[in-house]
């Protein structure tokens, strides 16, 4: 079905032109296309009256039965083009009769929420018109662009959007099925001569099974064999990491000395990188705990660090970890040098005279920023940049968009987001990059292929002190939630119990307290760093919520990976403080009910004496944990 979109009449993308719809004028103008030898297809549309150029750039991932496409729109005239609106890179319609029950699965994105994350399902009865697009124009603010749709009991199709701004999708359900349209919210311009934008990026995975999570898995697989960045042939996976950021909230007092005292720890628990977060920059007078007014200032605050960073970096690197470093560099505030240097940098809104946004589709302002991040690279010797992105840019975009140009900004600031990170990944073949915004609120297929969220939520952080038992409700939903459509990503964790850890563990984790506090437990960090590497080869595996992730205090949170190429994976089982049951019994998914497995079961982070289960015991287990709050862990691996 989805292979058959660029078999049909008309292409799976609309928009109007001069007024008339791509429906009528399409037919009209001249098509062509190429297959490279890679198997990318490039399908070329051209409106000869105008010199209006479309083309579709298409790859089939064979093994996930998915498809991609971008647009590039091009004025190849003379003259600027008549105006080019609801520029929808996916606009069909999915059939389905009108008696079948369809749903449309979906998801919170961040907001600094407990349920950040958490799933959510809408019916999609016929007549049904649902709207789904974030907030402010971050990708993943409020709501997350990876969508399933259900159509009918066994099969389906996953949506994927890559566009970090403001993003929509369209459900419209009528008597032919379901008509789905995603794009930019909203476009209404004109192209002048020789300009070219670019659309969001579409990816559409088909599914067929009991169980909608079968899509979600095929995405998951996508993502990591298709969009996630390597390093030496293998995916780059976010680390065990430290920083001194919540020292520098309590005591606004940070030394060389702390950091290099911290390394030597970090090191001494098996941490595998070190970070340097919002408090190493400043100009003026910059001081106490206020990170916030000095964005724009990008340079290293001599009172805290008079030799600079790199004698921190070379500490960690000759301690074997990797060395990360904060930026914010699309906020610029006023009177920083940024702001007062190169005005012309920075986009205004009427009556906030406090914070810009840098322009990043202004090239000189891209090049600046550029220039300046590698430069730190370099001289520091930064292995993974941490972009961080604390503003809402759509009002920016909005109110510098001429009334032919609807659009036309947002366009620009994204593009030059990929084209910021990309020239850095080519001026620095080994970087790592940390999308963070505000938490994890531009996550979507664009910046996912290029850098991973090692702060999936702001509700972790600081405020995380006035949440109580909340904090490992909110860290388990958020891992069980995002987990079904992204497969790498971080978050902190404040407290190292198994529960605790358990809690927020994932592809990595940032053990956020006072490493050098004298009641710091050393030994039980040490032993839940051992276990979360054991079972991250399981992470990158399929995953199976065993029971719906919710923020309730009563319910469980259970949740399980499965490796079906290792005959292997985990189950993470936690009964939470006010549950009333000692017991839950578990389907786990991928076993083979006629094999035999070796399996764990561990209440601690010492992993338990393996013993011999049948397929069919291990696929209907009951786990009982008499704590409240408790945890298990499963583990089992296919007997030879």
């Amino acid at each position: 079905m989805i292979d058959a979109l660029w078999n049909a009449a008309l292409p799976p993308f609309s928009f109007t032109f001069a007024g008339q719809p791509s429906a009528d004028l399409l037919p009209r103008w001249t098509a062509d296309e190429t297959t490279s030898a890679d198997g990318i297809s490039r399908r070329t549309y051209r409106d000869p009256a105008t010199g209006l150029r479309i083309v579709a750039t298409i790859r089939r991932f064979a093994e996930a039965g998915a498809v991609e496409w971008v647009l590039e729109i091009a004025n190849d005239g003379a003259a600027d083009t008549p105006l080019l609106a609801d520029i929808l890179p996916l606009d069909v319609t999915l059939p389905r009769a009108k008696d079948v029950p369809v749903q449309l699965h979906h998801a919170n994105g961040s907001l600094c929420e407990m349920d950040d994350f958490i799933p959510r399902t809408t019916s999609l009865r016929p007549g049904a018109k649902v709207k789904l697009a974030p907030f402010g124009g971050r990708s993943s603010n409020g709501v997350m662009p990876f969508m399933n749709v259900q159509l009918g009991p066994d099969e389906g199709v996953v949506l994927a959007i890559g566009w970090s701004g403001q993003w929509a999708a369209w459900f419209d359900r009528d008597e032919a099925g379901v008509r789905v349209r995603a794009g930019m919210e909203r476009t209404s311009l004109a192209l002048r001569p020789g300009e070219t934008i670019r659309s969001p990026r579409i990816l559409l995975v088909p599914w067929k099974g009991d169980d909608p999570i079968v899509g979600n898995n095929l995405l998951r697989r996508t993502i990591l064999a298709h969009y996630t960045p390597t390093l030496d042939g293998e995916p780059i996976l976010p680390p065990i990491a430290h920083m001194r950021q919540l020292k520098y909230y309590f005591t606004g007092q940070v030394t060389e000395a702390d950091h290099l005292e911290a390394i030597a720890k970090a090191h001494d628990l098996g941490f595998e990188a070190f970070w340097v977060d919002a408090l190493w920059y400043g100009g003026g007078d910059a001081g106490g705990v206020d990170w916030a007014s000095q964005v724009g200032n990008w340079t290293v605050r001599k009172d805290r660090f008079p030799r600079g960073l790199k004698p921190i970096a070379d500490a960690a690197h000759e301690a074997g970890m990797k060395f990360v470093l904060w930026l914010e560099p699309e906020r610029v505030v006023a009177g920083t040098a940024i702001a007062r240097e190169h005005p012309d940098y920075v986009l205004r809104v009427a009556g906030d005279e406090f914070s810009f946004l840098l322009d990043l589709g202004n090239p000189a302002a891209r090049a600046h920023i550029t220039d300046l991040v590698s430069k730190l690279i370099d001289e520091v010797g930064i292995d993974i940049y941490r972009q961080d992105f604390n503003m809402e840019p759509l009002p920016y975009w909005r109110a510098a968009d001429e009334p032919d140009r609807i659009g036309m900004h947002e366009i620009r600031h994204v593009e030059g987001l990929y084209a910021l990170w990309d020239e850095l990944k080519r001026r620095h073949p080994r970087l790592a990059i940390d999308n963070c915004a505000s938490g994890g609120r531009r996550i979507d297929l664009e910046t996912t292929a290029r850098a991973f969220p090692l702060w999936r939520s702001d509700y972790t952080d600081v405020g995380a002190l006035h949440e109580g038992m909340g904090l490992q409700v909110g860290a388990q939903s958020q891992v069980a939630g995002l987990s079904r459509w992204v497969p790498l990503h971080t978050a902190a964790v404040w407290t190292f119990s198994p529960y605790d850890f358990r809690s927020s563990m994932s592809a990595g984790v940032i053990p956020y307290t006072d490493i050098l506090a004298p009641d710091y437990p050393s030994d039980d960090v040490r032993r839940a760093v051992r276990e979360l590497k054991r079972l991250r080869p399981f992470v990158l595996g399929d995953f199976h919520p065993l029971v719906p992730p919710t923020v309730a205090y009563h319910d469980w949170c259970a949740y399980q990976y499965d490796r079906p190429d290792m005959g292997a994976g985990c189950a993470v089982f936690l009964r939470r403080h006010e549950s009333p049951f000692p017991t839950m019994e578990a389907r786990l998914h991928g076993i083979d009910p006629a094999a035999t497995y070796d399996v764990s079961i561990s209440p601690t982070f010492d992993e338990a004496p393996r013993r011999r289960m049948s397929g069919a015991d291990l696929a209907r287990m009951a786990v009982t944990i008499l704590d409240r709050p408790g945890s298990v862990l499963v583990e089992y691996h296919r007997a030879t």
